[in-house]
């Protein structure tokens, strides 16, 4: 058997430290733990841990496909994210595509421009 992992982090590349504090906790919860020069971490109740790091060369946390359309390199769990995309649509948050395959998900972006998905599992029909 190999190492057993717990959890994980995220580092999301952000263009002002305060603006991306105020937003991530604002919207989902986060609070901060860890200030330094460098970074900022932050995590929520639920434990997730994320990474704010000081971005000068515009990079995202996502990738690109050869047509232009974006895709989110990581996500978040909810329980419902049909209320999430609600939620995201009330407080104006850009949001892309809702899908229904595997699973229902969607991706916002934040104020960077970061394109991040939020999922959830599929409805268990026993």
């Amino acid at each position: 058997m190999g190492l057993k992992l717990n959890s994980t982090y995220v580092t999301i590349p952000v263009s002002n430290f305060q603006q991306a504090v105020d937003w991530y906790g604002e919207h989902f919860g986060f609070m901060v733990t860890t200030e330094d020069p460098y970074y900022i971490e932050m995590r929520n109740e639920s434990g997730i841990k994320i990474l704010f790091q000081q971005n000068e060369h515009r990079l995202h946390s996502h990738f690109m496909y050869p047509d232009g359309s974006a895709q989110s390199s990581f996500g978040f769990m909810v329980d419902d994210a049909e209320h999430a995309y609600r939620y995201c649509l009330e407080k104006e948050i850009r949001v892309g595509t809702f899908f229904d395959y595997q699973g229902k998900s969607f991706s916002f972006y934040d104020p960077d421009g970061n394109f991040i998905e939020v999922w959830s599992l599929p409805v268990r029909k026993d």
